[in-house]
């Protein structure tokens, strides 16, 4: 089972070692719409869980995307 971080290194080309809860688009030249979109569909894959179009709209670092996926019940 890959990690929340080892996924946003993966997908957001985001270095190891670099991934921080207050990274923003504006942080990561790779963070653009159709990345952001691979990132979200990747996470829902590997913890099962859905995200709600408002909560995929409305997340604006790491760290907002982390805290919508723990108040679905994933430890991370």
């Amino acid at each position: 089972m890959k990690t929340f971080n080892q996924i946003a290194q993966e997908l957001l080309k985001i270095p190891a070692g670099q991934v921080r809860d207050d990274i923003t688009p504006k942080d990561v030249p790779d963070w653009d719409s159709m990345n952001y979109l691979f990132f979200i569909s990747e996470l829902e894959k590997e913890f099962d869980i859905s995200f709600t179009m408002d909560e995929v709209l409305n997340a604006k670092s790491l760290g907002e995307v982390k805290n919508i996926i723990k108040s679905k019940g994933v430890a991370l």
